[in-house]
């Protein structure tokens, strides 16, 4: 035999490609043009996943992006409802960011349920549109009852709760809470968390990501960390998705029993 024909000569012998099975289930997503949930969908519909995903409306380049995905069906609504308000109250504006319960705002379990229809997986990432503590908690029912085999749950920690004299971040508390929550109601469930995005210093002008362009062309970032500190930096556009598809092709066998992952690459 030639040795050009031998399997050790790595110049000519290259093994049979392994056929690559089309994955066969569907991934429930909300926030869906967000920086996390649009990075993990890029990545889960380009090997073949089927996404079910929320949006509050079609408006901008992600939203364009994901609604026209053929591996993506899109729920258009807000996860929250809005109670028909009393003539007095007329031409009042509710602010539907506030941090906790908000007076005649309610939970969208239509559409909530709707969105779990057919799904076997889950990457949630609730914000602070309506009551996050409530409908986190509504879509950890609704997906129980639809037998979602694993739980993703993109999570935040209260200080509080792990020392009483560190005060709560609001917006993260309220994550903690549909945390301790999910794991309450028994969902396979894995838990991650985010570090500061990268895309900050280039999306909206955040204070604390406000940087000041020096003379001779450098920046100076300000903020109050200690400049030795290390930091756990994550480009949520890039990063993320890959990460969360790897935690569902693991499944809950490697990263289920309420884990915590975080997610850091800097």
């Amino acid at each position: 035999m030639s040795p050009l024909m031998s399997r050790n000569n790595s110049l000519t012998w290259r093994p049979a490609k392994r056929p690559m099975p089309t994955p066969d289930k569907t991934i429930a997503v909300i926030n869906a043009a967000g920086r996390q949930a649009a990075s993990f969908i890029r990545v889960a519909t380009a090997v073949g996943f089927h996404v079910r995903a929320q949006m509050r409306n079609l408006e901008g380049v992600v939203a364009t992006e994901v609604s026209t995905n053929p591996n993506v069906t899109v729920l258009q609504g807000e996860l929250y409802t809005k109670e028909t308000p009393a003539e007095s109250d007329k031409g009042q504006c509710v602010d539907v960011t506030k941090n906790g319960p908000i007076s005649g705002i309610g939970v969208n379990d239509a559409l909530i349920s709707e969105l779990f229809r057919g799904a076997q997986l889950a990457f949630i990432n609730t914000t602070f549109y309506g009551d996050e503590e409530r409908i986190g908690m509504a879509l950890a029912d609704a997906a129980k009852k639809a037998g979602v085999q694993h739980y993703v749950y993109s999570s935040m920690p209260d200080h509080h709760a792990y020392n009483k004299d560190w005060p709560s971040l609001p917006l993260w508390a309220s994550k903690h809470r549909v945390e301790d929550y999910v794991k309450e109601i028994g969902i396979p469930a894995t838990f991650v968390y985010t570090g500061i995005y990268n895309n900050n210093f280039t999306s909206l002008p955040y204070p604390l990501f406000c940087t000041d362009l020096q003379p001779d062309g450098s920046w100076i970032w300000q903020a109050p960390f200690h400049p030795n500190a290390k930091l756990p930096w994550l480009d949520a556009e890039h990063d993320v998705g890959p990460a969360i598809l790897q935690i569902f092709k693991d499944g809950v066998k490697k990263w289920g029993g309420g884990k915590r992952i975080a997610l850091a690459y800097e």
